[in-house]
């Protein structure tokens, strides 16, 4: 979802693994929820705003 965010720039390289996959090899267990389709444009809208900058 975040390569689809931030574009396929070459300057600004995206990894294009799953939020899960990220977060379970850090140092500290982190719990993820969702997929929540029902709030997805709620919760993307803050990001498409960044990215567009």
């Amino acid at each position: 979802m975040l390569l689809e965010l931030t574009g396929d720039h070459p300057e600004n390289p995206t990894m294009n693994l799953p939020s899960r996959t990220v977060l379970s090899h850090g140092q500290k267990e982190i719990e993820v929820h969702g997929p929540f389709p029902e709030i997805e444009d709620q919760l993307l809208a803050p990001h498409r705003e960044f990215w567009r900058r």
